[in-house]
């Protein structure tokens, strides 16, 4: 009888353990979410960029491919989208550049990238603790996290708030940037775009 009530008691969860969607592995974009609570700037998705060793919105991706080398057919590399690649502690920007391009959080918070053929970052720089996740809902997005850090958008310039450029910060324990706003990311499949970002 108790092997029966440990092999019923078990089954719902091997079927849960079946339904978990499983996050896509490989390249993907990222765009930022928000939903007003307190004022009415939304966002929907809209592309988070690499430009310049940081992370924004609003604003074009800063790509590069060197010309003249033999083989290399700066073509299949038009760096019109930023695409990331991990989400299981780490994350790196999709690039064929050899060394790759890291990805992380500098000591004021703002999210960053190291430089072609470098793994340089500043003293304090965060790199780990990066996640992609799906809730169990059908259909459900993926989003992305990062412990004990809360994702804010910071604006750059004039202009109406859902056209003027954010740049993006991962701050730790909910900790607000004046006239920055709280957002959530959400990811996307996708193919990787650059041979570089600059």
């Amino acid at each position: 009888m108790r092997s029966f009530i440990v092999l019923f008691a078990s089954a719902p969860v091997a079927l849960g353990a079946a339904i978990v969607p499983r996050v896509p592995e490989g390249p993907w974009t990222a765009g930022v979410w928000r939903q007003p609570v307190d004022d009415d700037v939304f966002f929907v998705g809209d592309a988070i960029n690499a430009s310049g060793g940081k992370f924004w919105v609003h604003k074009d991706t800063s790509a590069y491919c060197p010309d003249g080398i033999e083989g290399l057919d700066c073509a299949n590399y038009p760096g019109s989208r930023t695409v990331f690649v991990g989400g299981d502690n780490t994350i790196s920007l999709s690039v064929s550049v050899p060394g790759g391009q890291q990805v992380y959080v500098a000591p004021d918070g703002a999210l960053s990238y190291t430089t072609a053929h470098s793994a340089f970052m500043p003293n304090g720089s965060v790199a780990t603790g990066f996640s992609r996740s799906q809730s169990q809902a059908f259909g459900a997005p993926i989003v992305l996290g990062m412990t004990d850090r809360s994702w804010l958008i910071c604006p750059v310039g004039e202009g109406e708030p859902r056209e003027k450029t954010y740049q993006l910060f991962a701050v730790e324990g909910g900790s607000q940037k004046e006239g920055c706003l709280f957002t959530g990311i959400r990811t996307y499949t996708s193919s990787a775009d650059a041979w570089q970002y600059a």
